[in-house]
């Protein structure tokens, strides 16, 4: 599924779902993941947008933040009454940019009307190498821009982190919102994990005497 380097270690994995959040459609049900909110955003929002580790930048002074829905130009995903992401759509960003501050090992949205010629990319490592990326139709079938289509789409990085995620969009318009992330654990977070779990072991071992 998508475009793959062959020599890259990390693979991305696709699956759908999520779970309702009320007026904005679906959101992730990856546990310990973040959802990012673009409620109060516009097209007046100046770049660069930052959400906890997540920071989103575009060219131009037009933000691609819209609620509703307009003829030709975007297309509110379906049961989402919130504003929302549209890429590519006439006078707005044609790609938007998202870094973050620290790795990550799962993103995910929720994605409306998907579109053969809406693109993600995800990179990682070094350089930001491209590590691999999804056209609309790959990721929700049969991607024909169909407006009461939308479903939350879940990425799980393994064998790596991604770091860098581009999105794209060719013509009117990739539509996503409830962006989640979850960051790779820092190594000091592990070792305190695994001193927390000695402990109840301990604790259990005790107890039975």
């Amino acid at each position: 599924m998508g475009t793959l380097l062959p020599l890259s270690a990390t693979m991305i994995s696709v699956d759908l779902g999520g779970g309702s959040c009320g007026l904005a459609g679906t959101c992730t049900s990856e546990p310990g993941a973040t959802t990012i909110t673009f409620d109060g955003l516009s097209s007046g929002t100046g770049s660069p947008y930052v959400s906890g580790i997540a920071m989103y930048t575009w060219s131009g002074t037009i933000a691609p933040f819209v609620q509703g829905s307009s003829p030709g130009n975007w297309a509110t995903p379906a049961g989402d009454s919130t504003p929302y992401l549209t890429v590519g759509s006439p006078g707005m960003p044609g790609t938007v940019t998202i870094d973050f501050s620290a790795p990550i090992y799962y993103f995910g949205f929720y994605m409306g009307s998907p579109d053969p010629y809406n693109q993600i990319s995800f990179y990682g490592g070094p350089g930001q190498t491209l590590i691999q990326s999804f056209a609309g139709n790959d990721l929700i079938n049969p991607g024909n821009g169909n407006q009461s289509v939308a479903d939350f789409v879940n990425f799980h990085i393994s064998g790596g982190s991604v770091s860098r995620i581009v999105m794209s969009s060719a013509s009117p318009a990739f539509e996503t919102d409830s962006p989640a992330y979850a960051a790779v654990p820092e190594p000091g977070t592990w070792i305190l994990f695994g001193v927390g779990l000695g402990l109840v072991v301990a604790a259990r071992a005790k107890f039975k005497r």
